[in-house]
């Protein structure tokens, strides 16, 4: 078995603590990313939480029978033990999210089944039409603030109309979405905490009437098909068909988010790779995948250990929990060449941005389909797009995102 030195022990230490308490790691991740990766890539932090860090150690973990998603396990001790009286830590855990087989193969098995390629294809007209509609005045006026303008509202009118939300109801939801969203944050202040207690109950209202209007009248949408769709003569109860249009709506929607607008910097921060993108229509597919691996939504995703489980070489006790570095991974110099360079024309392994194993991501063709739109689209309406004012980022660590993004179309590059 691996084992680590006093010092490399204190050397990771020292930069998980930074990237989670202070602004620098904030803004800064990928450095402390690279410092783990380095001191101790499978490393138990002074949290308690294990740490992983490396590709194959994190596509390992995300694909080892061994490691599931135990809600207990991973909220024991935290929030004075009392987790369960909070509503949106009680919602978190019952989600799909926090399922373990069997129960998560039949949940994930009648999602596939409903979530089918053709059902998303059939968006494509839609989220042409939206994103022109949403990107106008920004271009009328020469630029605007290009996350909150264009970047969240797409995504969910996109993921609503999928689901069945009425367009003119969507809007309803983004705080609440956003106030909800602190649970996936390990550190979370006591007024977070109560916000996403609020939100949680407003979202489970709100989809408890939907889901009763859709009962009363189908539609051609996914919540109507998820209603009709027996597995094995089981049908979801209303309770599981509530957690799956938080689901949808909110990984749908909030990370679409950051993906597009992460993609949208990089191409302003690397013009000439923008540049190739605009001469190369057929680059858009791998300049896709380069903006996931570069800075994918979510950096890191949760996992518990069921029985004692071998990753690197380090042998993690059962009853463990697990943080897994999707970001530092998709920058693992083992695996991509000059890692931190973002690279259109790169030609290595794939990312990791939408998980792996069971628990990959199943809106990742949604997600991927509005990319394909939207980043050739600004980048022919803004020839010489580039930031307007300093960025502001968002005290976030496992969804790192700004707070704005004011765009403007530039007078020219030097040649």
């Amino acid at each position: 078995m691996t084992t680590v030195s006093p010092a490399a022990e204190h050397a990771a230490n020292e930069a998980f603590a930074e990237l989670l308490f202070t602004p620098e790691g904030r803004i800064d991740p990928h450095a402390r990313y690279r410092r783990l990766r380095e001191a101790a890539p499978v490393h138990r932090s002074t949290l308690g939480t294990w740490v992983v860090s490396r590709y194959d150690d994190a596509n390992a973990a995300l694909r080892a029978k061994r490691v599931g998603k135990d809600v207990h396990t991973f909220m024991a001790g935290r929030f004075t033990g009392e987790w369960e009286r909070h509503p949106a830590l009680v919602k978190l855990g019952s989600t799909m999210l926090w399922a373990n087989p069997p129960e998560h193969t039949r949940l994930r098995r009648i999602v596939n089944r409903a979530f089918t390629s053709k059902r998303v294809l059939a968006h494509r007209a839609f989220i042409e039409r939206r994103a022109g509609e949403l990107l106008e005045p920004i271009v009328r006026d020469g630029g605007g603030d290009i996350c909150n303008d264009f970047c969240f509202p797409l995504p969910l009118s996109v993921v609503a109309g999928l689901l069945g939300v009425p367009q003119e109801e969507a809007p309803l939801l983004r705080e609440p979405i956003r106030d909800f969203q602190r649970v996936f944050e390990l550190g979370m202040t006591a007024s977070e905490l109560r916000a996403a207690d609020r939100a949680a109950d407003f979202l489970d209202d709100y989809y408890g009437d939907l889901v009763t209007r859709k009962h009363r009248s189908r539609g051609d949408d996914l919540l109507s098909a998820l209603i009709d769709t027996d597995d094995e003569d089981a049908r979801l109860s209303r309770a599981e068909l509530v957690q799956m249009c938080h689901m949808i709506i909110a990984a749908g929607s909030e990370t679409t988010t950051f993906f597009l607008t992460n993609g949208i910097r990089l191409f302003i921060e690397n013009p000439d790779q923008a540049d190739l993108v605009r001469g190369d229509p057929a680059l858009v597919g791998p300049a896709i995948d380069e903006v996931l691996r570069m800075d994918p939504p979510a950096h890191m995703v949760p996992r518990t250990t069921d029985e004692t489980t071998v990753i690197g070489g380090v042998a993690i006790p059962a009853g463990a929990r697990l943080m897994v570095l999707i970001a530092g991974a998709n920058r693992d110099p083992a695996h991509f060449t000059d890692p931190d360079r973002f690279d259109v024309t790169r030609a290595e392994s794939g990312p990791i941005s939408f998980g792996a194993g069971i628990h990959a991501c199943p809106g990742w063709r949604l997600a991927k389909l509005q990319a394909e739109v939207v980043f050739p689209e600004v980048l022919r309406r803004f020839p010489r797009l580039e930031l307007a004012e300093p960025l502001r980022h968002r005290p976030r660590v496992a969804f790192p995102q700004v707070e704005a993004m004011a765009v403007r179309e530039g007078k020219g590059r030097a040649a």
